[in-house]
């Protein structure tokens, strides 16, 4: 298996949702037409504290980023039990098991089966980049987007942020990139996934951020189970070497959160998935209904 292999995600529970007694939205972002559900109120109460429910509620696409070995995963599972149990539709994406239409799905898998593939690295990684950004959008186009359309909250475990920086890291320390070819790589790769079909507000992005010596102690716990790139170049499982690459992934991330202003979700030995799923769980609630509420384009 190689450093690239660590794609995995739980099959998507595929699901539609009926939005009864409210309005929809159509929203044209970049040629795409997105169905945005809006709740239908009947004059302000001021006088009367706002109920909200899930059928007041738009849909999401929710990454969360962090470094390998940061309990996404399991953050995950609990996240989508807790979304199950107050009402919503939620689908979490899994690369390895595409749907959509064939064309996609075919493009989907293909992508997939290349980077877990032991050769994978020979492809280069320029061209690795440009094979995760074209799965990234196929991604979009054809599960994302109809799937937020319809009031779905889709859980990316990992997305294009963490994919781009630890390919950048993996062909820095193959090719001793000096700062100036590691910066042009990393603006090339940037380049390479074009803008969102969906707007801001059904987009949330979080970081799980998990102390080195807690996903150290996780990956000593699991067995080392996934290799990553050594300092010589070559794979290793060793959890010192482990370690340094993988703070190095979240060091990348923390910035990329400063610079965006992503939300940032404790995770470590001292609380539990459950916990971080709970805080996870609010902001998805907080997001959907102030987009349900946004006010209308003039």
């Amino acid at each position: 298996m190689t450093s690239l292999s660590s794609w995995n995600v739980a099959q998507v529970a595929r699901a539609s949702r009926t939005a009864a007694n409210r309005r929809s939205r159509l929203s044209e972002v970049d040629g795409w037409s997105v169905q945005v559900p809006v709740a239908t109120r009947v004059g302000p109460r001021e006088d009367v504290k706002e109920e909200h429910s899930v059928a007041d509620q738009a849909g999401l696409f929710t990454v969360l980023e962090g470094a390998d070995g940061s309990g996404k995963s399991a953050i995950t599972e609990q996240l989508v039990a807790a979304l199950h149990a107050v009402g919503h539709t939620v689908r979490r994406l899994d690369r390895a098991r595409p749907t959509g239409d064939a064309p996609h799905a075919a493009l989907v898998r293909a992508v997939n089966e290349l980077f877990r593939s032991p050769t994978a690295t020979a492809s280069g990684w320029e061209h690795l980049s440009l094979a995760a950004a074209a799965q990234y959008h196929s991604v979009l186009h054809a599960q994302v987007v109809p799937a937020v359309a319809g009031g779905e909250i889709v859980i990316a475990d990992s997305w294009w942020d963490k994919t781009w920086v630890r390919l950048g890291l993996e062909a820095e320390i193959v090719h001793n990139l000096d700062e100036h070819r590691r910066r042009a790589l990393q603006e090339r790769q940037q380049a390479l996934l074009p803008p969102s079909p969906l707007p801001a507000r059904l987009r949330l992005t979080v970081l799980i951020d998990t102390p080195l010596r807690d996903r150290i102690a996780w990956y000593q716990a699991a067995g080392c189970p996934d290799a990553v790139l050594g300092r010589a170049g070559v794979l290793t499982r060793d959890t010192e070497e482990f370690g340094e690459f993988t703070e190095r992934i979240a060091t990348g991330l923390r910035q990329l959160a400063s610079l965006h202003g992503w939300p940032v979700v404790a995770n470590g030995v001292h609380r539990t998935a459950a916990q971080a799923a709970t805080d996870l769980c609010a902001l998805i609630e907080q997001r959907t209904r102030s987009a349900v509420h946004a006010p209308e384009p003039v």
